[in-house]
């Protein structure tokens, strides 16, 4: 079967590979479609070193139908289901955060393509050992949703942990998203969904093109381009008034967005980082002490977060159908990864 394969740090190629086994513990995915996200681009443009050896394929926000299940697998489970990856690959199960079932927060987890083959071909494996401790690294898809629209499951799960889990938005509160990639969008949905009476989204003049309108649907009432503003600051908290901003979500990642949040963020208020950065942080975090903020990591989602937003999705309150901007197949990729390195969609979907 052909698969976009990481070779090495920037190196990808599309080529022949074996198609999984299916041994008496694990589960065979047949692929319907898959989500290219921001880390991919990162691996793909060489941003970022492999997080496992290579080569491996690609691919973490995957959906389809079971095709293979072995004899010892749970009968929950069945040839035919249609389902979404969680996209953990393996997890100790036994430490603090397994514990509590939040595996994505165990410090020995593999990704599915980020560490170890995901879903950028026709098949991918759900191993034995992962589904005999974590029953919910799969999931239905209700009926009423696509293939493509649960690949954005992923980004949805994230959005709605950073803000309404981590965040501890109330309703009536004031939101501001850094970022309207598919974790700054699927987060503008989430303020919505939470009642922020205003969500404030910032990107760039570049996103004006293909994503300040989806930004928009999700729920954003104003829309900035941090390189159209002199002052990002002043004119949030002119936006925000008195209120001030009680929730700020950075899901673009870079360290100035930190300092430039800790300023317009309200006193005894919130910040979230989603975004990536390896870039130092070189300003003082005086101002974040005495303003009393709160500044937590982010990453990923738990199975609150699944469950919730696959109910929100099913009964038409959660939107995953707007943000996809195309669909490509499999052999397309370069296009969708070049799309979306230009901020010429939202979220493009690969169809093996």
């Amino acid at each position: 079967m052909k698969a976009v394969v990481l070779c090495g740090k920037g190196q990808v190629e599309y080529r022949e590979v074996e198609k999984p086994v299916c041994g008496d513990d694990d589960i065979i995915l047949e692929v319907k479609a898959c989500g290219i996200c921001g880390s991919d681009l990162h691996f793909y443009y060489g941003r970022m070193d492999p997080l496992g050896p290579v080569p491996f394929t690609m691919g973490h926000e995957f959906a389809g139908v079971i095709a293979e299940v072995g004899k010892n697998v749970d009968p929950c489970w069945k040839s035919g289901d249609r389902v979404v990856s969680e996209n953990t690959g393996d997890a100790c199960g036994t430490c603090a955060a397994c514990s509590k079932g939040d595996f994505v927060a165990c410090a020995h987890r593999e990704t599915m393509g980020c560490s170890m083959d995901g879903g950028f071909t026709s098949y991918v494996k759900i191993p034995g050992k992962l589904l005999k401790f974590y029953k919910n690294c799969l999931w239905r898809i209700p009926e009423n949703i696509s293939f493509q629209e649960a690949t954005l499951m992923d980004p949805a799960a994230n959005g709605y942990n950073a803000v309404i889990q981590q965040g501890g938005l109330k309703a009536g509160e004031i939101v501001v998203v850094y970022g309207v990639g598919a974790l700054g969008l699927m987060s503008i949905a989430a303020a919505n969904l939470g009642g922020a009476s205003k969500i404030i989204a910032i990107g760039m003049h570049s996103d004006r093109k293909s994503r300040e309108a989806v930004a928009r649907k999700y729920g954003a009432t104003h829309f900035l381009a941090s390189d159209e503003e002199d002052d990002m600051v002043k004119k949030v908290w002119e936006i925000a008034g008195e209120d001030g901003v009680a929730l700020t979500i950075d899901a673009a990642g870079h360290p100035s967005i930190t300092e430039t949040a800790i300023r317009f963020t309200r006193n005894e208020g919130a910040i979230v980082r989603i975004g990536m950065s390896s870039l130092p942080y070189n300003c003082s975090l005086d101002s974040f002490a005495m303003k009393n903020i709160r500044i937590m990591g982010h990453m990923g989602y738990n199975q609150e977060s699944w469950r919730n937003c696959l109910a929100l999705a099913e009964c038409g309150k959660l939107d995953l159908k707007s943000i996809i901007s195309c669909e490509l197949p499999l052999e397309e990729y370069h296009k969708g990864f070049e799309m979306s390195r230009k901020q010429e969609a939202a979220k493009v979907i690969l169809i093996p």
